[in-house]
This record gives C-alpha cells, sequence and structure tokens, in this order.
C-alpha cells in the first residue's frame, strides 16, 4: 500500500478500521517558529462577538477576545478558517501532495498571497512542541479524534476547541463544524453567510436532479476486504443532501453509524446498488473482480475516484469543508448523474472541468 493510500486510509474511519491518532507528544522541531502570522490579514471580529464559550466534548472553552494565531489539529479545519480570510499559523496534515502544506486547489484563492502555514504531523501524536512553539492563541480540533489527556495537554498552551460530543469522532457535520469555527474566531455571521451559501449550491444541485432521488447509494473502498462509509460520515452524507438513500447493505448493519468493514464476498451484496462512489476501486483485485461482474457493475452505475487520476479531486472529496463542497460538486454531480441513469454507454465524466 502506497503511503499516501495509508494515509487517506486512517482518515477514513479512525473508529473503525485504523489506530486512533492525536494520542502522544511530537517530537522538538527546529522549525517550529516558522508560519504565517494569521493576525497581519485577519478580518475584524463581529461587534461584542467576545468573550464566547463553546461547548464540546471535554467541556466548555471561553475565548475571550479575536485570535491571532490559530493552529488546526482536526484534519480539515483550515478550510473554514480560510473561508474567513484567516490563515491559521499551522495546518495538521492528512494526505494528498505533502509540499502544499495543507493549501490545496480549492483554498489557494483564499489563501492569496500570505505564507503557507507550518505543516503538523500527527502520525505519531501530537507535536506538542512545535504546536507551543507557534505560540498560538487558539487551537481548533474539529474534525479529529483528539484525546481528553491531549486536550488537556494543548489547553495548557492555548484555549482548545475540541470536537463535539454529539457526535462519533470525525463525523460533526460540515456546516456545524464551519459555524463553530466562525463563532471561535468571533465571525459567526459572515460564516452562516458562507454556509447558507454553500447549503444552497447543494439544495440547488438535487433539484437540478430528481432522478437522484429514491436511487440507493454507497460510497466504498477497499480495505481489507471493504469498508462502506455509514450515514455519520461527512461523505455518505453529501450524497444523501444531493438525493440519494444509502444502501441496506449499510442502514441495516449494526453499529454502522460511520461506516462497516466486511469481506471481499460481500461486494456481491451491492450488485443492486444505484450509484457506488468507490475510492480507489482497482485497490484490490479480489473486489475489483466481483464488482465488474455485479449488474450495477455492468450498467455502468459507478463513480471510481482514485489519486492516479486526479490527486486534487480525489483529496478534495474528503475535505467536505465550505471550500471544498462547490470544487466538488463542479466535478462530482455531472459524474453521480452519468452514473445514475443506468446505461451502459453514458461515459461517466472525467474530474477535469
Amino acid at each position: 500500500m502506497n503511503p499516501t493510500r495509508r494515509r487517506f486510509l486512517t482518515g477514513l474511519s479512525l473508529m473503525a478500521v485504523a489506530p486512533a491518532v492525536l494520542t502522544a507528544c511530537g517530537d522538538e522541531d527546529s522549525s517550529t517558529t516558522s508560519g504565517s502570522g494569521a493576525g497581519a490579514s485577519e478580518p475584524p471580529a463581529e461587534e461584542a462577538a467576545f468573550p464566547v464559550t463553546i461547548t464540546h466534548k471535554y467541556g466548555e472553552t471561553t475565548v475571550e477576545a479575536a485570535p491571532q494565531r490559530v493552529v488546526c489539529i482536526g484534519l480539515m479545519d483550515q478550510d473554514s478558517l480560510l473561508a474567513l480570510g484567516i490563515v491559521p499559523v499551522g495546518v495538521t496534515y492528512w494526505f494528498g501532495d505533502e509540499s502544499l502544506n495543507g493549501i490545496y486547489p480549492w483554498a489557494e484563492e483564499a489563501l492569496g498571497d500570505a505564507e503557507a502555514p507550518t505543516l503538523l504531523k500527527d502520525s505519531d501524536g501530537i507535536e506538542v512542541e512545535k504546536i507551543a512553539g507557534l505560540q498560538p492563541d487558539l487551537i481548533i480540533g474539529l474534525y479529529s479524534g483528539l484525546k481528553k489527556q491531549d486536550y488537556e495537554t494543548l489547553s495548557k498552551i492555548a484555549p482548545v476547541v475540541a470536537q463535539s460530543g454529539d457526535y462519533p469522532d470525525y463525523s460533526m457535520p460540515w456546516d456545524e463544524m464551519a459555524t463553530t469555527i466562525g463563532t471561535a474566531v468571533g465571525q459567526p455571521a459572515k460564516m452562516q453567510g458562507i454556509v447558507d451559501g454553500v447549503k444552497q449550491r447543494i439544495a440547488d444541485e438535487a433539484a437540478a436532479h430528481p432522478e437522484f432521488q429514491g436511487q440507493t447509494a454507497a460510497l466504498i473502498t477497499p480495505y481489507e476486504g471493504l469498508f462502506i462509509y455509514g450515514p455519520e460520515d461527512p461523505r455518505s452524507r453529501m450524497l444523501t443532501d444531493l438525493g440519494f438513500t444509502l444502501h441496506p447493505v449499510i442502514t441495516t448493519a449494526d453499529d454502522s453509524e460511520f461506516g462497516i468493514s466486511l469481506s471481499a464476498e460481500r461486494t456481491a451484496d451491492l450488485g443492486d446498488v444505484g450509484v457506488a462512489v468507490w475510492y480507489d476501486l482497482n485497490a484490490d483485485q479480489t473486489v475489483a473482480d466481483i464488482w465488474a461482474g455485479l449488474p450495477a457493475a455492468e450498467q455502468g452505475r459507478f463513480v471510481d475516484i482514485n489519486e492516479e487520476q486526479d490527486g486534487s479531486y480525489y483529496v478534495a472529496h474528503s475535505f467536505v469543508t465550505p471550500l471544498a463542497i462547490p470544487y466538488v460538486l463542479d466535478r462530482y454531480v455531472p459524474q453521480l448523474a452519468a452514473a445514475a441513469d443506468g446505461d451502459p454507454a453514458t461515459e461517466v465524466p472525467s474530474s477535469d472541468i
């Protein structure tokens, strides 16, 4: 398995199929003082925005004043900050092109000419010393599996906004993550406007494609057999927001909120799916061979999103954020529409636009 795919799988369901991350201190790094000074171009906070208290999995965090130096330990939290014109001083690497420092094509315009953030890595635990060296006045970890011990450690450095306790880790809805971040940095109204605009775009796409309504869908990746994303995963929620219904193989399974693991032979259970969205279909030849003989495959009812075809789209599809969603929908909806018509002669378009 290549390193990029391994990192991708680490994020697909840390609760269900991969080891937990964010559990220990990192090694000291001599570059800890590098990174952008976010406050230099930070938009002013909205009137009466502070102090603000945010409730999360580990209690409450009060932010007394507009933060100037924000560190993101959540794997995609930086996009919401960038949407507000705030450049974080540190972001945590998930997967994709590491040289981009967590600023992918859909966020480049929002970054503008600002200095890219310092890139943090959590594969061996949180890089506490490196975070401390960035001198943050706010740490955000919404799309994360932050543990209580690490929360307490980081709270000695700066106020920490941890993930919601209302959802499993890594499954807080994108709009709630965005509005929480907007509140934490003193721009709740501006963020709500951004969120409302993106939600309207999703609604418009659903309305433009009534053929999605009533069709089943499944989001799947080969991993020790199959992993099928559940209804609490942000990527599955995007399918249901567009009008699809998740396939019964996932909705009738026990403890399936975030996803389920099945043997490769169970690929046959998806033969009647309306649309299958695969990540890296050919990563497991057994799975690919079984899939190829099923009615859904023969009718062209699938999309295969893979790194080799388009690495940026591959990463963007997992970044369910105010910046990434429009970028994805431009490419995703035409693909879904082609797959949903059930005509094998209809070619699923490339993600290039």
